[in-house]
């Protein structure tokens, strides 16, 4: 590797792009030092993501996103997530009888499977911690369900922000309210339409989850999750039950349990990993669910818009060290960080683009890479905007922030 005022690369001998004393110099025609950290490497399961991805997208080049080829895959899918969903209905079913029909033996059976379908039915989360109501933040709540009228769903239970450098849902509580949790560092380097365009994304994705298929993967997806982690060996656990068996034949024979259970119960969680990646694997929906939410994006506010706001996701690195540095120091944090962001050089921008088409950045998650959603919405007509902020609406949301602001700082101050 050279320095950074290095002019010509030294794997191609190209002409560099100008450079920027706070990014590394990168060759985009060989792609030297794409990734400073060292040479990018893909696990195969990630490049066979990759490949899976550029196929899905070449599908919906094809045939777009309402109506796409039928697919054995999906009809598998929903099929499996039915079986996983009824297995897990016919423990608390089989549970209750057996507790209330049962030998004592069978009733501990019972128990054993209740507890189980305890434990895989969906957990209600926790309210989020920085949360917005209606007389906190009216316009910001205005704007939401004006949105939501949109795209024919209804506006959340809830609105959130966090430290994180995205968006994304959760359920809150029995009531499995819905709350719609906005990440403030990525909030505040948006420009107002790139806000208008994440908002419609995400409540566009919430219609699109509403429907039977979509609801009935997503609950087999997070009950197999839940099996994973109900059989995940604690890695802290021998060492106690040793502590408590003791010597002696009593310690012995615990030991020996352990040695044949905690195998048998990793293989079985790793089961249910496999289970869960090939379930998502399976599912193509979840993709062209991505894609149209952002037609919807695009189509209310502008692709440019959309495609921008998608742009400024890649910047999840450099974000995340100006929060770090300006948060250590006075000021306004958030104004920093967006004079920041402003600042990244086209060079940059395109190196993280690239490594998005190299490795992908979504990996794991089911959703397509970020370059792939950027190509997509590139192809999308450039009409004018359909929903646009009334009057000072975007600058009231600001002054109704300040709050929120203010304690997401602190609390960014003392981590």
């Amino acid at each position: 590797m050279t320095d950074d005022s290095d002019a010509i690369c030294p794997q191609c001998r190209t002409t560099l792009p100008t450079a920027d004393d706070r990014f590394s110099s990168w060759c985009p025609a060989c792609d030297w030092n794409v990734d400073p950290a060292g040479p990018v490497t893909v696990s195969r399961s990630a490049s066979r993501e990759l490949a899976r991805h550029e196929r899905l997208y070449r599908r919906t080049a094809e045939h777009g996103t309402d109506t796409p080829p039928p697919s054995a895959a999906r009809y598998v899918a929903f099929a499996f997530a039915t079986v996983v969903n009824l297995v897990t209905v016919a423990l608390a079913v089989t549970g209750v009888w057996l507790l209330a029909t049962g030998t004592r033996p069978q009733q501990v059976l019972g128990v054993v499977e209740l507890l189980a379908a305890f434990m895989l039915f969906p957990r209600p989360g926790r309210p989020p911690r920085h949360t917005v109501d209606r007389a906190t933040a009216p316009a910001l709540h205005a704007l939401v369900a004006r949105i939501g009228a949109e795209v024919s769903t209804r506006p959340p239970d809830l609105i959130a922000f966090d430290t994180r450098y995205g968006a994304h849902w959760v359920s809150v509580g029995l009531r499995r309210r819905r709350a719609l949790v906005l990440g403030l560092p990525l909030w505040e380097t948006l420009t107002d339409d790139q806000r208008l365009a994440l908002l419609v994304h995400e409540l566009a994705h919430a219609a699109d989850e509403r429907r039977p298929h979509a609801r009935t993967v997503r609950s087999a997806l997070e009950a197999l999750a839940g099996w994973e982690n109900l059989l995940r060996p604690d890695p802290e656990q021998p060492r106690a039950h040793h502590d408590l068996a003791g010597g002696g034949r009593a310690g012995n024979l615990a030991r020996a349990g352990e040695m044949v259970a905690r195998p048998l119960l990793g293989l079985l969680s790793q089961g249910a990993h496999l289970l869960h990646s090939g379930l998502r694997w399976l599912d193509p929906r979840s993709v062209d669910r991505t894609y149209r939410a952002d037609r919807t994006a695009a189509a209310l506010t502008t692709a440019a818009a959309t495609e921008s706001l998608l742009r400024t996701l890649l910047l999840r690195e450099p974000a995340a060290f100006a929060l770090h540095r300006v948060t250590r120091g006075s000021g306004d944090p958030w104004e920093a960080m967006r004079a920041y962001c402003a600042s990244v050089p086209d060079s940059e921008r395109a190196r993280l683009h690239r490594l998005s088409e190299l490795r992908g950045d979504a990996s794991g998650t089911g959703k397509p890479p970020t370059h792939l959603r950027i190509r997509f919405v590139g192809t999308l007509p450039r009409t004018g905007p359909t929903l646009a902020p009334a009057g000072d609406e975007m600058r009231a949301l600001d002054r109704e922030l300040s709050a929120v602001r203010a304690a997401i700082a602190a609390e960014c101050r003392v981590a």
